[in-house]
């Protein structure tokens, strides 16, 4: 694990606010999971989820539609953890097949592998389609980024760039705030191409 840059931590929080990220801090990725589950908790189930994506796993009661959570990228024992977390609470929980999910799933839950400091900025390696979708379909994404990944900027991330363009990654996603255009009558709206909300969840390892 990196040293973590305590200053580069900082900016990346006074950079989180201007683009709307909404920031807890964690002491590790069961935190970050728990964190999300109560994200899930509380938010309103995606209705147009209600006809085509009740996970059949999971019963709801009638007329009480089913909360879906993907996590892709999880370990078979952390998303087996989650599992039973968003059970407990009356939700599922998915790693794949998000393609059937399209008209939209609550929650998507993902680990950064690098952050940028001065533009807030989260990078996800995504080597599958799915964890992909995690970031683009979900009303809400939750982003756990453990603080020794924070870099400064750009130029300080040079070399792990470089390695991740030779690794043969799929596609690779920068992310900073939630879904956002102002092209209709130069209005801001959020969540028109992606999630309303993202939430980054600091972890201290």
């Amino acid at each position: 694990m990196n040293k973590i840059d305590q200053a580069a931590v900082a900016l990346f929080k006074a950079k989180a606010a201007p683009v709307s990220i909404f920031l807890t801090e964690v002491k590790g990725l069961t935190e970050a999971m728990d964190y999300a589950v109560e994200v899930c908790e509380k938010k309103e189930p995606f209705r147009p989820l209600l006809a085509s994506s009740a996970a059949p796993d999971v019963p709801a009661a009638p007329g009480v539609p089913v909360k879906i959570m993907a996590a892709p990228e999880l370990s078979e024992p952390d998303f087996l953890k989650l599992t039973q977390k968003g059970g407990a609470k009356g939700f599922s929980v998915i790693r794949d097949g998000l393609r059937r999910h399209l008209a939209g799933i609550d929650v998507g839950f993902t680990e950064a592998d690098l952050a940028l400091a001065d533009t807030a900025t989260s990078v996800l390696a995504c080597q599958r389609e799915d964890t992909r979708l995690a970031t683009m379909i979900c009303e809400i994404h939750v982003m756990a980024l453990a603080k020794s990944k924070i870099a400064p900027d750009s130029a300080r991330a040079e070399n792990f760039l470089n390695e991740l363009m030779k690794s043969g990654v799929m596609y690779t996603a920068f992310i900073s705030g939630c879904s956002r255009t102002s092209d209709i009558e130069r209005v801001l709206t959020l969540g028109v191409h992606g999630p309303l909300e993202l939430h980054v969840a600091l972890m201290e390892e």
